[in-house]
């Protein structure tokens, strides 16, 4: 009996050790690869933009009996600048954020009528918006964005060379428009869009400056202007959240 256990033994050690050998020689599968961390989009920003504005200006008296009289039409156009700041927050493939602007300019627009040229400058803008994104790409977010605008815009009056009255206003309006924003580089990106101001109709007091040979200017007097821009910019934004969660 012992004789035979004894090579019970023996056939399983023998039966056995291939088959360990083999797995001894068998090359371990790897672990899958970690997907890459993605940037969030949760945090705060600053940055910088460049573009170019084009505002429509006409000009009514709403003085003269109805209808009122058509004083004609030009665009103010020309480039701007400044800078913006914002936070944002994702929840998902959404992102919400408020956004604050402020750029400088230097649009200027005429046009001549019955002998006047009307003249526009408008020297800054600025907006306060909240916008909702979506992430159609872990780095590139699509948006739409809205809120209130603000304006100055300085006027003048212009006959034979001479100025005859001006004005200038702080005007208050709304913004909708819409972007792509890229996060290219660690904490960078880059973003580009396009916005409709509207302004609608608003009376601006003209002082009325002596024409020579008369020393004494006439009374003020109220213009409508009615006002809507289009502005393109570009930029690029420095996210203070780190890359990686």
């Amino acid at each position: 009996m012992k004789h035979i256990f004894t090579a019970c033994l023996a056939l399983l050690a023998l039966g056995a050790s291939p088959a360990s050998a083999a797995d001894q020689r068998m090359p371990t599968k790897a672990p899958p690869l970690a997907a890459p961390p993605v940037a969030p989009w949760t945090g705060c920003y600053i940055g910088v933009n460049v573009g170019g504005v084009w505002a429509r200006e006409k000009y009514t008296d709403p003085l003269a009996l109805p209808p009122e009289d058509a004083l004609g039409s030009h665009t103010a156009s020309g480039f701007t600048g400044g800078g913006q700041l914002g936070c944002d927050w994702q929840s998902g493939a959404w992102v919400f954020g408020v956004q604050g602007m402020f750029d400088g300019a230097d649009l200027k627009g005429d046009h001549l009528f019955d002998g006047d040229v009307f003249h526009t400058r408008i020297p800054w803008w600025a907006s306060g918006t909240v916008r909702i994104g979506y992430l159609v790409d872990p780095a590139v977010l699509l948006y739409v964005k809205g809120g209130v605008v603000f304006k100055r815009q300085e006027e003048t009056i212009i006959d034979a060379g001479i100025v005859e009255a001006a004005a200038e206003k702080t005007r208050t309006g709304f913004l909708i428009g819409g972007g792509a924003e890229w996060r290219f580089w660690t904490n960078w990106s880059f973003f580009v869009e396009g916005a409709y101001l509207g302004f609608d109709n608003t009376n601006i007091t003209f002082t009325a400056f002596p024409e020579p040979p008369a020393t004494v200017a006439g009374p003020p007097f109220p213009l409508r202007i009615r006002e809507n821009a289009a502005v393109f910019l570009a930029g690029v934004n420095y996210r203070f959240a780190p890359l990686l969660p």
